[in-house]
């Protein structure tokens, strides 16, 4: 059922379609990591997001394919919560050389009936380096539609190393979460 709701709300009629969304201020983006002492979590200011999104996309049999589906996240608008971990923060994704993250959503599978998960592809580029990754996201729509879901990765993925501080006596996880909530609305 939900999945009927997704795909009437881009509302298909022809193979190749275009929409504009425009993410709602109570999005959210933040990445979530650990050190041997403590956690941390950097949030992204959505506001700065280029609005609206254009997005280009052909249903096919088993899933809808996104040409142009991508989020550009200039890492100077991650907040880590000080001035010290910021610019540790934007050190690490070598912001001087590559001042932004993208993520690329690359395919919605249609959730199974009476469920609120798709199946998703995603394309990640951190620090000029890019993955591709499987995940599920939770989607609820009403007026608008809203997607939630956490992204595991590791920063040796994408050729990052895991910064110490303190001659080495504070030291960040390899592994870090991505927690999105996109609200969107299309216009």
């Amino acid at each position: 059922m939900l999945a009927l709701l997704v795909l009437s709300w881009f509302s298909f009629s022809d193979p190749e379609r275009e929409t504009k969304v425009r993410v709602q201020p109570q999005s959210e983006v933040v990445i979530a990591g650990t050190t041997n002492i403590n956690n941390f979590t950097c949030k992204y200011n959505l506001q700065e997001l280029e609005v609206p999104i254009r997005l280009m996309y052909d249903e096919k049999s088993e899933h809808i394919v996104f040409k142009n589906a991508e989020l550009k996240l200039v890492n100077d608008c991650f907040d880590c919560g000080g001035k010290a971990i910021n610019r540790d923060f934007k050190e690490l994704l070598k912001t001087e050389k590559h001042p932004q993250v993208a993520l690329r959503l690359l395919y919605v599978e249609p959730a199974p009936s009476n469920q609120n998960t798709l199946g998703v592809g995603l394309e990640i580029k951190i620090a000029g380096v890019s993955r591709t990754y499987q995940t599920q996201l939770h989607c609820k729509q009403n007026k608008d539609i809203c997607v939630t879901g956490t992204l595991d990765l590791k920063l040796s993925d994408f050729e990052l190393e895991a910064p110490k501080k303190m001659l080495g006596m504070v030291k960040v996880d390899d592994e870090i979460k991505v927690h999105v909530t996109l609200q969107m609305s299309e216009i």
